[in-house]
């Protein structure tokens, strides 16, 4: 009876105990997950007890996206949501486990499994949502990408079967000017979803003027708002997957094409939502647009009526719903979709921080005199802090990264909305080309006019200094929502903390809390800091940080830090 008792409490508690587990642990959790629900008798027929099983699977692939399992949990996200809908007869839940399947051979092309994700989505395009033509690309792209997979002969067969599907070749470009010269492409769409927050990241990789707009629902004639944006001069590649289902309970579908041969068009159809933004991040050039909705609560599917919220913030349409509901007509929801994310309780502790090892994969981040990778010792550093901020806070804590994994800036933080954290601190080694320098300082999010402070910003960005001026208006912009006051407070905890426990061991200098547009920090939504611990460009400093007891001590203060911060706001749960 106590074990049933500990499996139920489990599953309703699943994410944050996913989340605080490799992707390898928790792909197994989710896995056994399964097979249990499979072998459940009646409970298999119970539409909540498939969903959990869902959130499970995408839980241990956003926890560690580069683990060793991430592409098995997105795999089975997708193969379960079908196995819903053979249960459900819903199409919602076919189109959801056809996105699923379709975001693993992009991000994980090189997984076993990526021909059987392409062959799944095809059967479901073909058979569930009838869909031919997008069936006939994936059957298409395996025979084309996977020829030694096991998928193949299968793939060969459908395309053959479908080959009067097969959308017609591109022209032959006769300029001898390369197309890509004449403008830019949009290389891909990802999106993180959740119900009280989604990122949707537009890649072209090069710089691209855009536009965007809101446009009012009409519920008369069954059509949602949407927001879109235009790329100028910008053509989709080939194999962009041009159809999204979300579901989220803030965006329905994203959607992307093209009203003439110099734009590409991509639709957001918003159910419900608070407020939108939309920043551009440079090297490499991407359209980042975040949705927020209200405080994470239940949130149920809306229908085609508009926000009246959204309305008051959105800024005015300038175009009617007509001239962009011909491009992409969106399919017809069939049922409402409903979510549920626990509310923070003022009192009940920390329940769950997000550690962030900067750089990480192909970035190295700085590299000191002796070859000591910034990457490497951030990463050493934010395992020990993560372990004990669990052992001594009792929280829960979730890692954006475990391993060498290439992560970009705005995933981060994505990580953090996603599951909902209470604080978000990114770990880093400082440089400067001035090898004396030495020290430790605490940044958090905000425009700054100091020099000092503006390399830092552009070295942890990847960007140029003037790059960094082009952020002003959008930070300006971005102020009122964000979480500036609560971040000062927890960077001046961590800087005095840190000062003051290493300073009792080694020579440090505090150089201050500091304001800076750091791309990691925007659109946190929760108190969130970059933290320098010390000078990799340093010699003296540099051996410091490849020191086991220079780790922990750091370590030590954070978390000492963070207990102060938490104590402060009455967050600590009563012993």
């Amino acid at each position: 009876m106590k074990r049933c008792a500990l499996i139920l409490i489990f599953l309703l508690f699943l994410p944050a105990a996913v989340c605080a587990d490799s992707s390898g642990r928790a792909y197994e959790r989710a896995r056994d997950s399964y097979y249990r629900l499979q072998d459940s008798g009646q409970q298999k027929f119970y539409r909540h007890n498939w969903e959990k099983v869902v959130d499970q699977f995408v839980a241990a692939n956003s926890v560690e996206p580069g683990g060793s399992r991430a592409a098995d949990a997105l795999f089975m996200a997708g193969k379960a949501s079908y196995e819903l809908y053979v249960i459900s007869g819903l199409k919602d839940d076919a189109r959801r486990a056809a996105a699923y399947l379709d975001r693993l051979p992009d991000s994980y092309p090189k997984s076993s499994l990526a021909d059987d994700a392409l062959e799944l989505s095809a059967k479901i395009h073909e058979t569930i949502l009838d869909a031919p033509v997008p069936a006939y690309r994936r059957y298409q792209r395996i025979v084309r990408d996977y020829p030694s997979g096991d998928m193949l002969a299968r793939a060969r067969g459908k395309v053959s079967v479908l080959a009067r599907y097969a959308p017609p070749e591109p022209a032959p470009v006769t300029s001898a000017v390369p197309a890509a010269a004449s403008g830019s492409q949009l290389r891909s769409i990802r999106f993180w979803s959740n119900p009280g927050y989604t990122r949707i990241v537009l890649a072209t990789g090069t710089p691209t003027k855009f536009t965007s707009n809101f446009l009012k629902g009409d519920s008369s004639a069954g059509r949602l708002p949407r927001i879109y944006v235009d790329l100028e001069q910008t053509q989709p590649v080939a194999d962009l997957n041009r159809s999204y289902d979300v579901n989220d309970g803030l965006l329905q579908k994203i959607r992307a094409g093209q009203p003439d041969e110099k734009t590409t068009r991509v639709v957001l159809d918003v159910e419900s939502f608070r407020d939108y933004k939309i920043v551009p991040y440079e090297e490499p050039f991407r359209i980042v647009i975040d949705i927020f909705g209200d405080s994470p609560k239940t949130v149920a599917t809306a229908g085609a009526e508009s926000n009246p919220a959204a309305e008051d913030t959105a800024p005015p349409a300038v175009v009617t719903p007509d001239e962009i509901a011909g491009l992409l007509a969106p399919a017809p929801k069939e049922a409402p979709l409903r979510v549920h994310v626990p509310e923070s309780r003022a009192g009940q502790g920390l329940r769950r921080i997000v550690v962030d090892a900067g750089h990480g994969g192909k970035d190295p981040g700085a590299v000191g005199a002796r070859g000591t990778r910034e990457k490497d010792v951030a990463l050493a550093i934010a395992r020990i802090l993560a372990q004990k901020l669990e052992k001594d806070l009792g929280c829960e804590v979730i890692m954006t990264r475990t391993g060498n994994t290439f992560l970009e800036l705005e995933e981060r933080t994505a990580i953090a909305n996603k599951v909902g954290a209470d604080l978000f601190i990114s770990i880093h080694a400082n440089a400067s080309t001035n090898r004396k320098v030495f020290g430790i300082e605490t940044f958090y999010l905000n425009f700054s006019k100091n020099d000092k402070a503006v390399e830092v910003v552009a070295r942890e960005n990847g960007t140029s200094l003037k790059q960094v001026g082009d952020l002003e208006m959008i930070l300006l912009d971005l102020m009122a929502n964000s979480k500036i006051n609560e971040s000062s407070r927890l960077a001046a905890e961590i800087q005095k903390s840190l000062v003051g426990h290493l300073g009792k061991r080694y020579k440090v200098k505090d150089l201050g809390v500091r304001q800076g547009p750091f791309y990691v920090l925007l659109g946190a939504t929760m108190p969130s800091v970059l933290v320098e611990t010390a000078f990799i460009s340093n010699s003296s400093e540099e051996k410091l940080l490849t020191n086991t007891a220079y780790q922990n001590h750091t370590a030590d203060a954070i978390v000492a830090a963070v207990r102060s911060y938490a104590i402060s706001l009455n967050l600590m749960a009563a012993k």
